[in-house]
C-alpha cells in the first residue's frame, strides 16, 4: 500500500540524505531516428508535415472535432538542433498526438505549438527527452506512455487500437494503461528526461501543467520547470485508469483509485522546480521514488502570492548523495498545504 509521505509544507524544510549504495546507469548515447511519419488511421484528415527551413518543420492537417485536434503518427521524433511545431487553428484548445508504431519517440530538439493549445503526446513504446530537448508551448504539456486517452465516458483516442473509436469533441478525461510498458531496465525506460536546455530543461509557462506519466519514469540529470504552475509525475502498472481533472493551472491527475505503481528515479542532479512569486504544486506518485546524486525537488515561495501544494505518495522514498526535497517560504506569501 502506498503512503503519502509528504503532503505540503508551510515553512522551510530540508531533508538530509541517507546512505544508499545502489548505482544505476542510464546511457546518454541514444540513437535518434529523427523521423516524423504520419500514419493512415485518420484517412483524409491525416497529419501533414511541412518543411519551413532545413531545421524547422510544421505539422498541419489532423482531425478537428470541437476544440480538439487529433494527430496520428507511425513515428514521431525531433532530432537535435531541429524544431517541430504543431499548427494551432482557431478554436483548438487541445492537440492530441498519438504514435501507433512500435518505436519510442526521441525528442532531442525543440517541440512547440503555434498558439495557446495544450499538447498531449502519447506513445506506449516510450518517450525519451535528450539533453538538449526543449518545449515552446503556451499551454500545458502531458507526455505519457498510456495506451489511450479517454474522452468523456465512452470515447477513447487509442495508440494501440487506433481504429476502434470515433473521434470526439469532449475534453480529455483520463489516461488508460492496458498493457505492459517497455521493460524496466536502464536501457529501455518508459519515460526518460535528460534535458538541461537553457538551465530550465523542459518548461511550460507560469500557471500551466507539465506532466510525465508512464510505466517507470526516470529523470537522469533532467530538469522540469513550471514557475507557479503544476508538475505531475506518475509511474503506474498496467490495467490502470487515471482521471484527469481540469484545474486553474491545467490538469490534475487523480491517483486515488490506482492500486499498483511502478518506480520513479531522479539521478545525476535532476531537478523539478515550481518556485515563483507563489510556489506551484507538485504531485508525485510511485512505488519506489529515489533521489540520488544531488537531485532536488523544490517549490519555494519567493513573493507575496500563496504557495502551492507538494504531495509525494510512495511505498518507499530514498534520498541519497545530498539529494533533497525542500519548500521554503522566502517571501511574504502564505506557504502551501
Amino acid at each position: 500500500m502506498c503512503q503519502r509521505l509528504f503532503s505540503g509544507f508551510r515553512n522551510a524544510i530540508f531533508l538530509s540524505a541517507i546512505p544508499f549504495f545502489c548505482v544505476t546507469f542510464f546511457p546518454k548515447d541514444i540513437i535518434v531516428n529523427g523521423q516524423i511519419l504520419p500514419d493512415n488511421t485518420l484517412g483524409s484528415e491525416r497529419s501533414v508535415i511541412n518543411s519551413v527551413t532545413r531545421t524547422r518543420s510544421e505539422i498541419n492537417g489532423g482531425a478537428s472535432r470541437g476544440s480538439n485536434l487529433f494527430h496520428s503518427f507511425q513515428e514521431f521524433n525531433v532530432r537535435e538542433n531541429a524544431s517541430v511545431y504543431f499548427a494551432n487553428p482557431d478554436g483548438i484548445r487541445n492537440i492530441l498526438s498519438r504514435v501507433t508504431g512500435s518505436n519510442p519517440s526521441n525528442i532531442f530538439g525543440r517541440l512547440g505549438v503555434l498558439g495557446e493549445a495544450n499538447l498531449f503526446l502519447i506513445n506506449p513504446n516510450g518517450i525519451i527527452f535528450g539533453p538538449n530537448a526543449s518545449l515552446d508551448i503556451n499551454g500545458s504539456f502531458l507526455a505519457t506512455t498510456a495506451n489511450q486517452i479517454q474522452l468523456g465516458e465512452n470515447g477513447f483516442f487509442s495508440a494501440t487500437q487506433p481504429q476502434d473509436n470515433p473521434l470526439l469533441s469532449i475534453n480529455p478525461s483520463a489516461l488508460f494503461f492496458n498493457s505492459l510498458n517497455p521493460p524496466s531496465s536502464p536501457n529501455n525506460p518508459a519515460i526518460i528526461n535528460q534535458s538541461t536546455a537553457n538551465e530550465v530543461g523542459l518548461q511550460v509557462p507560469s500557471g500551466r501543467t507539465l506532466g510525465l506519466v508512464g510505466g517507470n519514469v526516470v529523470l537522469d540529470g533532467g530538469i522540469l520547470t513550471v514557475p507557479q504552475g503544476r508538475i505531475e509525475l506518475g509511474s503506474v502498472a498496467p490495467n490502470t485508469l487515471i482521471p484527469l481533472n481540469l484545474v486553474n493551472t491545467g490538469y490534475a491527475l487523480n491517483f486515488a483509485e490506482v492500486d499498483n505503481f511502478q518506480d520513479i528515479r531522479f539521478s545525476n542532479g535532476a531537478l523539478i522546480n515550481t518556485s515563483g512569486a507563489g510556489s506551484g504544486s507538485i504531485q508525485i506518485h510511485g512505488r519506489q521514488i529515489s533521489l540520488t546524486e544531488g537531485s532536488v525537488i523544490a517549490g519555494n515561495t519567493l513573493g507575496s502570492e500563496p504557495g502551492g501544494d507538494l504531495a509525494i505518495t510512495a511505498e518507499r522514498l530514498i534520498l541519497a548523495d545530498g539529494s533533497s526535497i525542500a519548500t521554503r517560504l522566502l517571501g511574504s506569501g502564505q506557504g502551501g498545504t
